[in-house]
């Protein structure tokens, strides 16, 4: 009976160690929440002085097995004269070469530009953001959407 304790609780060991996902929990709503919110700062830092957010919305989506995603939100107002295309190509280019993300531009759906509308970036752990949706909004002048989300995790 031992001997039968001591192989169960090595093989939980040796599983554990091995990263087998009964043994892995993933990160809790809360990291990775923040670790979204962070990722979403991270482009904001990018755009340029005088821009301002002008809305924020955090929302849950629903996913298999109760468990849920975190989508933040921002819309940001930029200057008449920024170049948003210009703006997405830069952030593109700042995770093209990074391990474990894809990037995906976007361009005008009807073809009639080249130039870039939106870009999507995919993690290997779950992590989503997509930049873009552009509009000129009566209230706030151009605006850029900025949207991040984090893995399916139980709450």
């Amino acid at each position: 009976m031992r001997r039968a304790v001591s192989t169960l609780l090595a093989i939980c060991l040796v599983g554990s160690l091995a990263g087998c996902g009964a043994f892995q929990r993933g990160p809790s709503y809360e990291s990775a929440k923040e670790a979204a919110i962070s990722l979403r700062h991270e482009f904001e830092a990018t755009l340029p002085d005088g821009a301002s957010t002008v809305s924020e919305d955090e929302i849950d989506i629903a996913c298999n097995g109760g468990a849920v995603e975190f989508n933040g939100i921002v819309t940001v107002s930029v200057a008449e004269d920024f170049d948003r295309n210009a703006w997405l190509d830069e952030a593109a280019a700042m995770y093209a070469d990074r391990a474990a993300w894809r990037v995906e531009k976007k361009v005008a759906a009807d073809n009639s530009s080249d130039a870039t509308t939106a870009v999507s970036f995919f993690s290997e752990n779950g992590y989503y953001m997509r930049l873009g949706e552009f509009a000129t909004t009566p209230e706030w002048g151009p605006v850029i959407v900025i949207s991040a989300s984090g893995p399916c995790v139980r709450r």
